[in-house]
């Protein structure tokens, strides 16, 4: 059954068509993702969905009396409510019953055992069993303390950003909707919330539509995917990793035609440039046929953002942290840090929120002065930071971000850059970053927040740095995007190290990771899944505690997602999805590059070996030895290379 449908639906930005003659339909358990760039209309898709923007063409039905619930990336809120406030608000159905309950239990203390009114309460009663109204505010409790939300009693206008997108994501998921539509919600989340919140969607009864730079939530939780994306929407059956699948497929196809339209083309040029006696045959219909391939209006690529490394030489001192403390104010966040960072390092810190780690980011960008200890840079460092709220667009401070201009941002850092051996302009650095002439002359501020991170992101780059320091890199890019910016790692050669909670992101980028935990940094080796793996082997070590009386007693969706909120031995990435790291991806490179000169080594010794003329009996017994040892150095590369090559890339 169809609970929202859209039928050839249109909607415009101006005058670009943000998606056009879109049919689709939000069944029962739905699990959908919409994917595309940063400004398609994805965000605009669930307003539409949710009936808060009207369509420009087509219509939109609904089944009657559904209850929706849209969680948008900048929430609106009151600020003078508190958080437990907002989100009991959110508690739909269940918070109605909860206030008829207390409306009928003051009649009944007023009036008297009224029979009416008695069996009334015992029909409210079942109702509210049925739906597990009675524990609403110790649920609302539950989800703001997984989602980190701590405080129930502050109110919002005292909250940072984040913490106010939490406290909407937790409402949204308290009123347990028929359709549930989340645009970004796991921005501001910490690794421990995503988990949690990708087992709550897993077992959630209604339906869902789902806009996320996750990839792995989207794998796991989606099973279809909507692609919007120059003003069409397209969908493809299954989660992230299917899709992947059948876009490769489908732009293999596309290439093949377009290269089959070129050679049918120029042959037909070819014979339109002959003389007139050659081409006299059935002319008036080929030359009909040319001027229609001519015209036949050329696919538009798919816009990709294009980064190339241009980082200066590093030298083998990168970043000295010696016995490191970081603070704010009175609070000590981390004691007795010390690691020399490597010159090609890919370096990870997660942890909780709040536990510290964007502050230690900014220690070693040199940005906040330590607590205690010794840092030092060395002298060939030329250091990028790429921190959360792109502060470096505001340029001359807050009052001037209105007027200051998009191409301006990047003229500030450098008017020409070399890229590739090829000296690009401002402007068409920006083009390379999908910023056209006629948006470079735009205010910043009129940007979206994944065009500002793109267009920080280009600022960042043509200063060519050699150590990258990045505080959640991925929050508001699109998933194209966060694609380049990966392969962008893959080949740059400096030191990289990353704060984010995107566990795609980490596996594909980092090969060590350092963990706050109790104010201390836990070295690990290896990426994120590799990680959650050691995590879950911990966990299931450890005696299991028997279920409490409350938990026993809770509603079935919370009771499950708050079980599976600790770590499981069943981690969200699948050891199927395990990605290779940075160095994984070298090494794998270096057998591929080594295999086959050693498989002709091995070829002419064992030719040399066996040729009947006797060789000397001291190079005998040295081809000898070198034979045994190349063929144990090969079934131990080619194991090696088998492992690698089953990673997904």
């Amino acid at each position: 059954m169809s609970l929202i449908s859209l039928v050839g639906a249109g909607r415009d930005f101006g005058l670009r068509p943000l998606f056009d003659g879109l049919d689709l339909h939000v069944g029962e358990r739905e699990r959908l993702g919409l994917i595309g760039p940063n400004g398609a209309g994805k965000s605009t898709l669930l307003k539409v969905l949710a009936g808060e923007e009207p369509l420009d063409r087509g219509e939109r039905r609904i089944a009657p009396r559904l209850r929706v619930v849209r969680m948008e990336q900048e929430p609106a809120t009151d600020p003078q409510a508190t958080v437990l406030e907002t989100v009991f608000a959110g508690g739909g159905e269940r918070l109605e019953l909860l206030r008829e309950h207390e409306t009928l239990s003051q009649q009944l203390a007023n009036g008297g055992a009224d029979p009416a009114l008695l069996g009334r309460l015992g029909d409210l009663h079942r109702r509210m069993d049925d739906l597990d109204a009675w524990g609403l505010e110790q649920e609302c409790r539950e989800v703001l303390e997984r989602l980190g939300v701590g405080d129930g009693q502050r109110r919002l206008g005292d909250l940072s950003g984040g913490n106010r997108r939490r406290v909407a994501l937790a409402a949204a998921l308290v009123a347990s909707p028929e359709v549930l539509l989340l645009d970004e919600p796991t921005n501001h989340l910490d690794a421990d919330g995503v988990e949690w919140l990708q087992h709550w969607l897993e077992r959630f009864s209604g339906a869902l539509v789902l806009v996320t730079h996750d990839r792995y939530l989207l794998d796991r939780v989606t099973r279809r995917i909507v692609a919007v994306e120059r003003g069409e929407a397209r969908a493809y059956e299954g989660g992230y990793g299917r899709y992947l699948e059948q876009r490769a497929a489908e732009d293999a196809a596309e290439e093949a035609g377009a290269a089959r339209l070129r050679g049918t083309l120029r042959r037909e040029l070819a014979w339109l440039r002959q003389g007139p006696k050659a081409r006299s045959t059935k002319q008036k219909a080929r030359l009909q046929r040319i001027e229609a391939l001519r015209q036949m209006p050329a696919r538009q690529g798919r816009g990709t953002v294009v980064m190339a490394a241009t980082a200066q030489r590093l030298g083998r001192r990168v970043i000295s942290a010696d016995n490191l403390a970081v603070a704010v104010g009175e609070r000590r966040l981390l004691e007795g840090f010390a690691y020399d960072f490597d010159p090609e390092d890919r370096v990870g810190i997660i942890g909780p929120n709040g536990a510290g780690k964007s502050s230690l980011l900014e220690v070693l960008a040199g940005r906040r002065a330590p607590a205690a200890g010794q840092l030092e840079h060395g002298g060939t460092v030329k250091l990028a930071y790429f921190d959360q709220h792109s502060e470096v667009l505001l340029g001359g401070g807050a009052d001037r971000a209105g007027e200051r201009k998009v191409i301006d941002v990047v003229r500030e850092a450098a008017s020409r850059v070399a890229v590739d051996g090829q000296e690009l302009s401002a402007s068409q650095l920006l083009e390379r970053f999908l910023f056209p002439p006629a948006q470079q002359h735009q205010p910043v501020a009129k940007l979206s927040g994944g065009e500002r991170r793109r267009l920080h992101l280009c600022r960042l780059l043509i200063e060519a740095p050699n150590v990258l320091l990045l505080d959640e890199p991925t929050n508001d890019l699109d998933v194209h995007t966060l694609g380049v910016l990966e392969d962008f790692l893959d080949d740059f050669r400096g030191c990289v190290v990353v704060v984010s909670h995107d566990r795609w992101f980490l596996d594909r980028t980092v090969d060590r990771l350092f963990c706050f935990e109790g104010g201390r940094l836990e070295r690990f080796e290896g990426n994120y899944s590799a990680y959650l793996e050691r995590q879950a082997q911990r966990e299931a070590a450890r005696p299991t505690a028997p279920a409490t009386p409350r938990e026993a007693s809770r509603g079935p969706a919370i009771a499950d997602a708050a079980a599976s909120s600790a770590p499981s031995p069943a981690p969200a990435p699948a050891p199927a999805l395990r990605r290779r790291s940075y160095r994984e991806n070298r090494e794998l490179e270096a057998l591929e590059r080594d295999l086959p000169s050693w498989e002709g080594r091995r070829a002419e010794l064992e030719a040399a070996l066996a040729a009947p003329s006797g060789l000397d009996h001291g190079v005998l017994e040295s081809h000898s030895h070198e034979l045994a040892e190349l063929i144990e150095r090969i079934a131990a590369a080619e194991e090696r290379w088998l492992a690698l090559s089953e990673m997904a890339a």
